[in-house]
């Protein structure tokens, strides 16, 4: 597998370059609670798991994780993170999924960053691939609810992305963050009513982020970019 890389230094330079070509290329990111990600004190690692669809999801996930000034790392496809290596520089790792020996390896370095700094944070994207935004039912992988296993107590949180065209020449970013839940791990765990679990939360928050949209009810969004 590919390890993360990470440099403070390209951190800095990469996110004025992506927030200039976020800014280039959109109206606006808004988001939606953004407050706990800015107010984060708890000894604890944190898992921000989210939806897939589009290209652009990493590129949002580092700009938050930026503002927000989170030590953030990031489960990436092998065959991506190849191509796009500097990626490293800020975080992220590889997975091969169709590879149950090397996920393993991932998930296993995944928990082993939490677990040996409970102040760093862990973005994925358990779709496993990039699919719409309405597509449903919405699968997840069960590799977020072994690294969840692993840690044996962490926060996790859902966050939604969705791209829409509102009457501007550019399209606006949304997203949308849930409520933390802490989740310690006990002698009845279950890794695959875990990951049903948190299915329901990721569709209900991006159902909620999908009518706040319909309904122009995004007075609660805060613009970053």
């Amino acid at each position: 597998m590919l390890i993360a890389n990470k440099s403070k230094f390209f951190e800095i330079i990469f996110s004025l370059y992506n927030r200039n070509l976020i800014k280039r290329r959109f109206h606006s990111l808004q988001i939606s609670g953004l407050d706990f990600l800015f107010d984060k004190h708890l000894k604890i690692p944190l898992i921000i798991y989210c939806n897939h669809s589009s290209w652009w999801d990493g590129l949002v996930a580092f700009q938050i994780s930026y503002e927000a000034n989170l030590d953030s790392y990031l489960m990436m496809e092998e065959k991506q993170l190849e191509k796009l290596f500097l990626f490293r520089k800020v975080g992220a790792f590889s997975i091969v999924r169709e590879k149950p020996r090397q996920a393993i390896e991932s998930i296993n370095y995944a928990s082993k960053l939490l677990i040996a700094n409970s102040q760093k944070t862990l973005w994925i994207f358990p779709q496993g691939e990039i699919l719409p935004n309405d597509s449903r039912p919405i699968y997840l992988f069960n590799g977020l609810s072994r690294i969840i296993e692993k840690v044996a107590q962490c926060l996790v949180i859902p966050l939604v992305i969705r791209y829409e065209f509102l009457g501007k020449f550019k399209p606006q970013i949304f997203v949308k963050i849930g409520e933390p839940k802490l989740i310690f791990v006990d002698l009845n765990f279950n890794a695959k009513d875990l990951t049903e679990r948190l299915t329901i939360y990721l569709t209900r928050t991006l159902d909620e982020l999908k009518k706040d949209v319909l309904n122009h009810n995004t007075e609660r969004y805060k613009s970053i970019i």
